[in-house]
């Protein structure tokens, strides 16, 4: 899982950064500072998931844990966006590419992992 999530964490750079320096020529440094956001905001999620499924492995009363941590990583997603948007520092469709993208290469590479444990026999 470990490498899972490096290999995620170095693709997301990879293409988040140049995406990011493009939106600097176009619509401004806003909305290249929201896909690096939307894109950091994907990362953090993936981590607190792998984080909380690993904490909670083997422990009782697991679902009420797990339901509590979604929570509370929710409810500080929404207060950094909120204040965020208070002070108009970011763009709503750049929070969105940024997390898209990271998105589909976190399903690219579980889907690669998939097929890699598949095919050893």
């Amino acid at each position: 899982m470990d490498k899972m999530l490096k290999r995620i964490n170095a693709q997301s750079a990879y293409v988040l950064a140049p995406i990011a320096a493009l939106a600097l020529l176009g619509p401004g440094w806003i909305f290249s500072l929201s896909i690096i956001l939307g894109g950091l905001i994907g990362v953090v999620n993936l981590k607190g998931i792998v984080w909380s499924v690993t904490a909670l492995l083997g422990t009782e009363k697991a679902q009420t844990r797990m339901i509590f941590l979604s929570l509370l990583r929710l409810l500080i997603i929404l207060s950094v966006l909120v204040v965020l948007a208070v002070f108009k520092l970011i763009n709503a469709y750049g929070i969105l590419a940024g997390f898209t993208i990271v998105f589909i290469i976190i399903v690219k590479e579980g889907l690669l992992s998939a097929r890699r444990e598949a095919q050893v026999p």
